[in-house]
Parts: C-alpha cells; structure tokens; sequence
C-alpha cells in the first residue's frame, strides 16, 4: 500500500499560526492577566508551548460561560485546566472548580434535599427582589446573625417559587454556619416516617430525633401530606414541639394559610384540640406569614 504523502508544514505558516494565537491570547485581558501573574512567561516560552496555552484559554472560556454544575459537560468534568511552571517546563494540571468544591460541601450538610440538584447552586446574591421577598430574607439575614429564631411560615400557590427561594436560604445556611440541614418533601417524608413507625420503630424513632434536632429544618408542601390524629400526635406535634422548645430554625412553605392548617388537621372530635395547639405553636414560632401569591423566581 503506497503511503500518503502529506504536504510539508513551511515554518512561515505555523510562525504566522503562532502568530495569530499570541494575539488572541493578548486580546483576552482577563485570561492575559491571569497568565502573566501566574507564569509571567517569556514570549519565547508562549510559543514553544502555544498548544497548551490555547488549551488554557479554552477551558477558561467554557468555565467562565460556566453552564451550572449539574449541565458540566468537558472531557474532565468540574476539573479546570491550570498551567504550572515546573523549572522552565510548562506542564498541564487539573484542580476542581470553586462550584464543585462548594456543591461537595453544600452535599455534606443536607441530610434531605427533596429539590432539584440545580438548586444547590443558588444563592440569595443572585435573586431577583421584590419587596415581599425583601421582607422574607431580612428576616433570614436577622437569623443568620443570631438576632432571631424565629421560624418562617411562606405560603402561596404553586409556581409561586416559595420551595426555590427556602432553598436558596438553606444554601446560604450551610455556606455561613457549616452546620447539617434537612430539606424535606412534606408529602413523601411524613408518608415515609408513618410507615416506619409500623413496619422499622427503631428507625422511626431515629428519623423523629433527627428531624428534631437538625439544626435547620424545612417543611416542603406543608399541609399536603396525608393527615390523621396518628400522623399529627405522634409525627408533626413531637417533631415540632422539641424544635420550638430547643429554638431550632423551622421553615415552611405551603398552599394554605396557618389557620387552614389547624382547620386540616382537625381530623376528629378528640383531636380538635390538638390540631388547635398545632396552630397557636405555629403562630406564635412563625410571628407572620409571607404571601408569595403571584409572584414568581423562574
């Protein structure tokens, strides 16, 4: 088989090639700077390295449009190319990004994260504001510094981004105290612990004494779940009564108002006074409700 002759390579075009990406290197400020402070390279030195150089560039440019941790899609994943100065000798290094190192953490700390992974990204720096969200995160921002423990009760119809802006303030919890947290689906997580207590009683127990205990813990879809004097009693009541009691931080979101809570929760005659109870421990935890009706985060 006759071998395929390629064409030579003249020295004019691939100088003239080197020419044109120290050029788009120099006409990238940002990625310019960081060169120089970091390397500060001899032109000599870009040139007989301009492949690495480039590729640098490149994975800065994708890192800077960066897609969102969940939507990462480079050959090495969350690893940004770094170039190091080895006694003259460029060589290529991956380290993690700051996103993947602040997810690896934020991860650590949810012991229930019933909510999309891409919203462990976000952050209250990065919300739109509107004077009722105003409201909800001084609130928050009074008991990230310790002045208040009080809980907060937002309700609003569906969409409404209530879930969203609770869980961004849980990213910024996590972020400032490093303490655990849990995040819970109302609905799934109370059906889940009212199985456990038939079927795992150990485990049911552990569940009620973590959820107890946490230093943060939200109620997702408050009032939704399925409602009986057991689930009330034995579930809600306890759970809330020793975060109350402890001035442990407590979040809800929900479709319905506290008093409609109470008014659900009155699954019986005898359990009237209960669900009544269940109500006056909320008011007076959550001190207001936040109305999200008609707003929206997306």
């Amino acid at each position: 088989m006759e071998k395929i002759k390629l064409p030579p390579f003249e020295k004019t075009e691939l100088d003239q090639y080197i020419d044109e990406m120290l050029e788009e290197l120099r006409g990238d400020v940002e990625v310019y700077e960081i060169i120089k402070q970091t390397l500060n390279p001899t032109v000599k030195m870009v040139r007989e390295n301009i492949s690495k150089f480039i590729a640098f560039k490149e994975d800065y440019d994708y890192c800077r449009k960066c897609p969102g941790v969940e939507n990462c899609r480079k050959a090495t994943p969350h690893l940004q190319l770094k170039l190091v100065n080895d006694n003259g000798m460029i060589e290529r290094a991956f380290t993690p990004c700051h996103k993947i190192l602040r997810r690896i953490e934020i991860d650590s700390k949810y012991l229930y994260a019933d909510f999309p992974g891409e919203w462990k990204e976000s952050s209250t720096k990065t919300l739109d504001k509107t004077s009722e969200r105003n409201r909800v995160i001084k609130v928050f921002s009074q008991l990230l510094q310790g002045g208040s423990n009080r809980w907060i009760y937002i309700k609003g119809g569906h969409r409404v981004g209530k879930s969203f802006l609770l869980a961004t303030f849980v990213n910024d919890f996590i972020a400032i105290k490093k303490e655990p947290v849990a995040f819970i689906n109302s609905t799934n997580r109370i059906k889940e612990l009212n199985d456990l207590a038939f079927n795992e009683k150990e485990r049911f127990a552990r569940s009620i004494v973590e959820l107890s205990n946490v230093p943060l813990l939200v109620f997702d879809d408050f009032g939704n779940e399925y409602k009986n004097d057991y689930v009330r009693d034995t579930i809600v009541l306890p759970i809330l009564i020793e975060r109350a009691k402890n001035r442990r931080i407590t979040f809800f979101t929900s479709d319905f108002t506290i008093n409609e809570i109470g008014q659900l929760y009155e699954t019986s005659k005898a359990g009237a006074i209960r669900a009544k109870q269940l109500s006056r421990l909320l008011k007076e935890m959550c001190e207001e409700e936040f109305d999200l009706s008609g707003l929206s985060l997306y």
